[in-house]
């Protein structure tokens, strides 16, 4: 596919779009009959605008004098690109906006740029542009970039600009203007002729010699070529076939700028008077309008335009118009309520369906006007009309001066007023019988009936009021609506139903009734009530109406309301819906201001304030003026908006949006920038974001334009917003943006691991301490034993034995006295010998009570020398195997592990017969392991597990080892032998080997013995 059928189809796809965008035909309007908002330094914009253009992204372009600024419907953002450098001048004269993206600037005394995202490229004299100004700049199919200067047309090749009129056959030396048609040809305005150049072609086509100072071309649906010329003002250039001038008037205006709308209507702005629209060019042939001629219609500076002065037009793909000028800049939109063209200061708008199309409406200080969608007619008939109906009989008019009828557009009088001297007529409605009723604001109701008024009576209801509202139902109903909520139904026969709040009427003032076969729609200050058989049920809705004073039906059964709020249009399927089920919420859509409605209802007189016309447009009255709608054409924004994320601000400033942005650590507040580009109702777009990461879900931010978080965590985020046009079409793609938020130095994995490395170091400092405590405690617990082993020693030493050895010396002095060779003395002297024997014993036991190693005496020294005395007095080979590596043992544990040595080495030589004892002495991992072996007889397995009777010394064994932390093992295999092994861990035994063991023992506030 070729690049120039790629360009047409695209052209024709954003037709297609903004055709169902704009969706209506808007010849028939008057200019005064389009939406206008006007923007000017007040509001932000910029003064002195000189181009407009829209890129793809949907961004409005305002080149000015001062220059560049893009709009995005809310805010003027002066615009300078990121990259690429700043612009090389100010003053922009031109803008071209590619299908395909980006941006042409160009600059008066020559300078051009190019914008490809936020990256400009800049050309000047050193690329070949002459240093003249750029007049205007466009792209052919064929993918080349053409400019109109001061010094002529010049084209970009390769990077440079080269001059490219004489060259190729084009007259002139100055290129005014140029422009691209649907065809594909270049069109270029020079000093001296029109000329085009086809697509392919080598050489320019002279269409015209006949030109002036041409400063705009555009082409007309049907292909005609108009330009705006300075002295001649704005025509017909050029036509496929025939005289150009068949195609159009000449208009007498001095214009820089032409657009023709999308329904092919002409706008023109012009250098000091306004902006003038012709709907209809083409109907105008050969004709010479002046600037004041009435074919041509007007917008001027006291019609609300910023400025006469003109000098910029586009249409947007919404199909928005936008005007540029001296101070400022406009939009014309198509609304979708239609103003009606009522004459200024006109008030109280009372209306009527008309016979055909249109309405009638009555005023109290203009004359009566039958007006359409595109005009209003006034009649001879000045009489205020504060009330109007109409029946299959005839059409009623009422006010102070009387009740008329309409034959034809001619009004006839009916009946004077039943009371004289009254100002006006509250209600009025007709019989079906060629009667009519009216309420005049006094009790009751009148009805005129055979040839005269009647004052009905009716039931007693609160301040015996005259009903604010009439409804003649189909049935022969005649349905009277009250203030303070209170409704009377008067059946054919003339019985009255009145219903109140007892009977769930909760409307407030009754000022709209709506027949719906049996039943009836009510509304009033409050709402709307659903009647039927003799009950009242609200209508809930999504959204909040109230002061509702006009309801329609329109031909496809849908409830249209006249409410404060604006215009609301609720569903035929949901007002079904709602019958079936009252507790269903009914959706609403609602046509404001910024849908054209001018003010709000009345809400006493006239009413009612909406009818349907007999050719099913929809009319509605508010204190302000009458507007229009076909409800069977409601134009709609098909168009999802293009979004875009701004930016984001912190405490530490403005960062741009890229593809992600780097935060630095404890972003205390981050505020992300985000916005859509829906020109027509920037107002109504609504936005939806979620940053992943953090939200689970997306939150709803309405129409705001930024999203706040507070204290985001560190980690890396996407954030992403989505956004919906006035007519709720989505753009769920959106806009999307990396977000990484760094960590503070405690938020970092290092500093996890170093804490929690750190956690682990205290947690094992309070265990040594804990332990370094214990330790502590089973010293003590040592001292205390060996003072109380020395107290128990003493006391045996000082009382049970010297007592033995006193009686063991009376005893041998008895002995004494009995001859030698007696048998008694032989008796007592073996007897004493036995006592002699146990009392060494005794004193040995006392001896080991109060025993323990010196403090400079290690442990296998010592064990050496206790291997030594007893090799020595029972000559049993004592070996003891340690390496001399104990200094600094605790005294304590060393004085228990040598009285658990002697004692198992006593045990051997008294009790084993041992005939060999082995002591070992050896750390082995984290402990100090103590064994002492024999070859003796070794212990007898009931022995070995309760002990001796009367013995403690395999049980002290236990003990001495369980006092120091320690365990202690005594084996005796069944070949004989015995095993002792002692266990106790290194920091029990050995603490004064780590000199950080003594500062944790400081610490701890505990001391060493």
């Amino acid at each position: 596919m070729g690049f120039k059928r790629v360009a047409i189809l695209a052209m024709a796809g954003w037709c297609a779009l903004a055709g169902a965008a704009w969706g209506m035909d808007t010849r028939d309007r008057t200019i005064g009959q389009f939406y206008h908002t006007a923007w000017t330094v007040r509001e932000g914009a910029p003064g002195q605008v000189t181009a407009l253009a829209q890129t793809a992204d949907g961004y409005l372009w305002l080149g000015t004098q001062t220059g560049l600024y893009r709009f995005d419907g809310v805010r003027f953002e002066r615009y300078r690109p990121r990259s690429g450098g700043d612009f090389p001048a100010a003053s922009v004269a031109s803008l071209y906006a590619p299908p395909g993206g980006g941006l042409w600037v160009g600059f008066r005394y020559g300078f051009a740029s190019h914008l490809d995202g936020d990256t400009a490229t800049h050309y000047g004299a050193g690329s070949g542009l002459p240093t003249a100004t750029v007049y205007a700049i466009a792209q052919t199919p064929d993918g080349r970039t053409w400019g109109a200067t001061f010094s002529g047309l010049v084209v970009l090749d390769a990077g440079r600009w080269h001059l490219a009129g004489p060259a190729m056959g084009l007259p002139g030396a100055r290129a005014r203007n140029l422009t691209v048609d649907r065809e594909g040809r270049l069109w270029v305005a020079t000093d001296t002729a029109l000329a085009w150049l086809a697509p392919g072609a080598a050489t320019f086509t002279l269409a015209s010699g006949d030109v002036g100072k041409v400063n705009r071309i555009a082409e007309a649906p049907d292909g005609t070529l108009w330009t705006a010329d300075v002295d001649r003002g704005v025509l017909p250039a050029w036509r496929a076939t025939g005289d150009p001038a068949v195609a159009g008037p000449t208009l007498r205006v001095s214009s820089t700028g032409l657009l023709f709308d999308r329904d092919g209507a002409l706008w023109v702005p012009t250098l000091g008077d306004g902006l003038r629209r012709v709907p209809r060019a083409g109907a105008l042939p050969r004709q010479a309008i002046d600037p004041d001629g009435t074919a041509m219609q007007r917008f001027v500076e006291r019609d609300g335009l910023t400025s006469d002065y003109i000098t910029a037009i586009i249409q947007d793909r919404e199909g928005n118009i936008w005007v540029g000028g001296s101070r400022g800049l406009d939009r014309f939109r198509a609304s979708r309520l239609l103003p009606a063209p009522t004459p200024s200061g006109a008030t109280d708008f009372a209306i009527v369906p008309a016979a055909g199309q249109g309405i009638w409406i009555g005023t109290k200080n203009r004359p009566l006007m039958r007006a359409d969608a595109g005009a209003a007619t006034t009649i001879d008939f000045t009489h205020a009309i504060t009330a109007a109906a109409r029946d299959a009989q005839a059409t009623w008019l009422g006010g102070p001066a009387g009740v008329w009828t309409l034959d034809g557009d001619t009004p006839r009088p009916f009946a004077p007023l039943p009371v004289e001297d009254f100002t006006g007529v509250q209600a009025i409605a007709g019989d079906g019988k060629g009667g009519a009723w009216v309420s005049i604001n006094r009790p009751g109701v009148y009805h005129y009936t055979q040839g005269a008024w009647h004052r009905e009576p009716l039931p007693a209801v609160a301040n015996d009021p005259s009903p604010l509202v009439l409804m003649h139902d189909t049935a022969g109903r005649l349905w009277m609506g009250f203030a303070r909520g209170t409704l009377i139904i008067r059946d054919g026969t003339g019985r009255d139903t009145v219903l109140g709040a007892r009977d769930g009427l909760s409307t407030g003032n009754i000022t709209a009734l709506l027949s719906d076969a049996d039943a009836a729609w009510v509304g009033g200050e409050r709402g709307i009530n659903l009647v039927a058989g003799g009950r009242a049920v609200p209508l809930l809705l999504e959204g909040d109406l109230h002061g509702i004073s006009g309801l329609v039906r329109d031909r496809a059964g849908d409830v249209w309301a006249n409410a404060s709020q604006g215009i609301a249009r609720l569903r035929a399927a949901d007002l079904a819906h709602a019958r079936r089920d009252p507790s269903f919420r009914v959706p609403v859509a609602v046509f404001d201001s910024l849908d054209g409605l001018p003010g709000t209802p009345a809400q006493f007189r006239p009413l009612p304030t909406a009818v349907m016309a007999d050719d099913g447009r929809l009319w509605f009255a508010t204190t302000s003026g009458v507007v229009s709608i076909d409800p069977a054409d409601v134009p709609r924004n098909t168009l999802p908006p293009p979004v875009a994320i701004l930016g984001v601000a912190t405490d530490a400033g403005w960062m741009p949006a890229t593809r992600r942005v780097h935060l630095p650590a404890k972003t205390e507040r981050l505020r992300i920038v985000y916005t859509a580009t829906s020109l027509s109702m920037p107002e109504r777009v609504r936005f939806r974001y979620r940053m992943e990461g953090l939200d689970t879900r997306w939150r709803d931010a309405g129409t705001d334009r930024e999203a706040v978080y507070t204290d985001p965590a560190p980690g890396h985020y996407t954030f992403r917003v989505a956004a919906a046009n006035e007519d709720g079409v989505w753009n769920e793609q959106g806009a999307a943006m990396g977000i990484d938020v760094a960590p503070a130095f405690y938020q970092t994995a290092w500093f996890a691991v170093l804490a929690a490395v750190l956690g682990a170091a205290i947690a094992w400092l309070l265990v040594l301490v804990r332990m370094h405590r214990v330790e502590a405690q089973v010293r003590e617990r040592l001292r205390e034993r060996h003072a109380e082993r020395e107290r128990i020693a003493r006391e045996l030493h000082d009382t049970l034995l010297q007592s033995i050895q006193g009686l063991m010396m009376r005893f041998q002095a008895v002995a004494n006295r009995v001859p030698a060779g007696d048998p008694l003395r032989v008796s007592m002297e073996s007897a004493l010998d036995r006592a002699e024997q146990s009392l060494v014993e005794a004193r040995d036991r006392v001896r080991d009570l109060r025993d323990h190693m010196g403090d400079a005496v290690a442990l296998d020294i010592g064990l050496v020398e206790l291997a030594r005395a007893y090799a020595g007095e029972h000559t049993v080979p004592v070996t003891v195997d340690a390496r001399p590596e104990w200094q600094g043992m605790d005294p304590l544990a060393r004085d228990e592990l040598y009285g658990i040595a002697r004692e198992a080495v006593h045990n051997a030589v008294a009790h084993a017969a041992a005939t060999w004892i082995v002591v070992t002495l050896y750390r082995e991992g984290g402990e100090v392991v103590l064994g002492i072996a024999d070859d003796g007889r070794g212990i007898e397995p009931g022995v070995l597990a309760t002990g001796r009777p009367g013995h403690w010394g395999l049980r002290g064994m236990l003990e001495r080892g369980a006092a120091m932390g320690g365990r202690t093992t005594i084996s005796s295999p069944p070949g004989g032998g015995t095993q002792v092994v002692v266990r106790v861990p290194s920091a029990r035994v050995m603490p004064a080997r780590g000199g950080w063991r003594r500062w944790l023992g400081a610490l701890s506030g505990s001391s060493r013995p």
